[in-house]
């Protein structure tokens, strides 16, 4: 008893035993059930319903009406021409009495007992042999199938009456079929049912008249056909649309925000204020001039300071920001040259950094121009056939500094993934306001994921319905995973113009044809 009165105690004694004990033991109930979660724990994820935006696909179908006329014509064109070909069908109907009459008398219980054998008489005719009797004795060149098709047997409601109705072409042709039908039908009831014959209440006729399909009729129903699968197939493929349309959806498959939206780009007009012609000025430092760089439209403008000012609500700490996208062709380098020069504007002093060593697009796309003859970039910078004083480039954009990718790499990665990249950066971030990183793609190449643990933050460019949603999420975690911080992405290349965008976009005012008609003013007075 002694010894039970100690065991308390020694327990009490060791606080660390009753703190394993007692988390074994909450573990233990939670994992059967018998003790809830903690609020903190994460729930397991549940899957996601995606949800239709309706409002969304009516502007779809209205967007594609052109498509539901197309296909509503092409229906009633095609439902009239099978009208017209389609001949005049005669119907002509032979009818059996079914009654037993054995017992010499007609009474209830025949009666009755008739009602019975009609509904099983109706069977006989879906038989083969019923088929083939009548093909045989008018030597028809038909099949089991297409005699079945002409055929309808059908039994008014409290009547032992048969109708025996054919469907033909041929108006001599449907009488004989269905009195052959007739015929067969009470030939295989006495020899293989071994019931009693049904006689004849009424022979087919020939028919006089015979009925054609209208015409009008037909077309219409095509008409309202075509226009039915049209819309169908419109609804079928927004539901399976799985690219990004607006900031919601990126927000909701990446978990960033969309920190500005950018205008699909129309005609490559050039900003006459950056000319091929302009004198660059005299500098000892290299220079290098952007002589083609498209010009903006209002919306276009305003979208970048809009970008501009949601950057500087992401902290005074970030100055390194990297640019990538989830693969080329999506504005990538558009945002960089473009956020430079905006920024440029502001009065920052901006340095830009084309890391893209495998197939850089701004040398081709802005037609850069070098003071010097030698065109050193950043690729001859980290090989060590230069030094920073000569890759390190001015550009006609007052405080808009560059350093352009150089020649091809064979082989980028070892490059950029070194201990000199990242002394660069850093350096860059001491001499400069901002330092712009323009990387490839990070859904093709990691090369963007190798340059990204030298930034503060990252910037997702997203083309406008390009690519797959899931994709975002997949480049968001890739970039965080080496502890880089995801700013936001930018939505590149959005039709306003389209009617389905209407909804996502028309009540934002910076893209009001108002306010676009007097910066049009504005840069035609100055």
């Amino acid at each position: 008893m002694d010894e039970l009165q100690k065991t308390p105690e020694s327990v009490q004694a060791d606080p660390q035993l009753v703190a394993t004990v007692t988390s074994a033991v909450l573990q233990t109930l939670q994992t059967t059930g018998h003790l809830p979660a903690p609020e903190n724990q994460q729930k397991p994820s549940q899957p996601e319903v995606k949800s239709i935006d309706l409002i969304g696909l009516f502007f779809a179908i209205i967007e594609k009406f052109w498509l539901v006329a197309i296909c509503a014509i092409l229906g009633a064109l095609v439902m009239g021409w099978l009208a017209g070909r389609s001949g005049t069908t005669y119907t002509a109907t032979a009818k059996l009495f079914i009654v037993d009459t054995s017992s010499g008398s007609i009474n209830i219980s025949n009666l009755q007992l008739g009602t019975v054998l009609t509904m099983d008489y109706q069977e006989v005719f879906k038989t083969w042999e019923v088929h083939e009797m009548v093909i045989e004795e008018l030597e028809l060149p038909y099949s089991y199938g297409q005699m079945q098709s002409m055929l309808t047997v059908s039994n008014p409601e409290d009547t032992r009456i048969l109708y025996i109705t054919v469907h033909s072409p041929d108006a001599k042709m449907a009488a004989d079929i269905a009195n052959a039908y007739a015929k067969a039908a009470k030939t295989f009831i006495i020899n293989t049912m071994r019931g009693e014959e049904p006689s004849d209440f009424s022979i087919a006729l020939e028919p006089s008249t015979g009925y054609q399909v209208s015409k009008s009729s037909r077309m219409m129903m095509g008409f309202m056909l075509g226009s039915v699968l049209a819309v169908g197939l419109i609804t079928f493929l927004f539901v399976l649309d799985n690219r990004p349309r607006s900031p919601e959806t990126i927000e909701t498959y990446g978990g960033i925000p969309t920190l500005a939206v950018f205008p699909a780009q129309g005609k490559k007009n050039t900003d006459r204020k950056y000319a091929s012609s302009d004198v660059m000025p005299a500098t000892e430092m290299p220079m290098l001039e952007i002589s083609q760089f498209p010009a903006n439209d209002f919306v276009s403008h305003e979208a970048m300071n809009t970008l501009c000012t949601n950057l500087s609500y992401c902290g005074t700490g970030v100055r390194k920001v990297m640019i990538t996208s989830r693969y080329a062709g999506e504005g990538k380098s558009y945002v960089s040259m473009n956020l430079m020069r905006t920024l440029a504007s502001l009065g920052r002093r901006v340095v830009l950094v084309d890391t893209d060593l495998r197939a850089s697009g701004i040398q081709s796309d802005y037609h850069l121009r070098y003071s010097t003859e030698r065109h050193h970039g950043l690729s001859e910078y980290l090989s060590g056939h230069c030094n920073l004083n000569e890759v390190l480039y001015q550009t006609n954009l007052p405080g808009a500094y560059m350093i352009p990718a150089g020649h091809e790499a064979p082989n980028p990665l070892q490059l950029l993934d070194t201990e000199d990249m990242k002394n660069l950066v850093e350096w860059l971030s001491t001499q400069f306001d901002m330092v712009l990183i323009d990387t490839p793609p990070v859904g093709v190449l990691v090369d963007a994921v190798a340059m990204a643990k030298f930034c503060d933050g990252a910037l997702l460019v997203v083309g406008y319905r390009r690519g797959n949603l899931n994709e975002i999420g997949d480049a968001v975690r890739h970039i965080k995973q080496t502890g880089c911080k995801m700013l936001g992405a930018v939505l590149n290349g959005v039709k306003f113009r389209s009617l389905s965008n209407k909804h996502y976009y028309y009540s934002s005012e910076r893209y009001s044809e108002h306010y676009a008609k007097r910066y049009r003013h504005r840069k035609k007075s100055s």
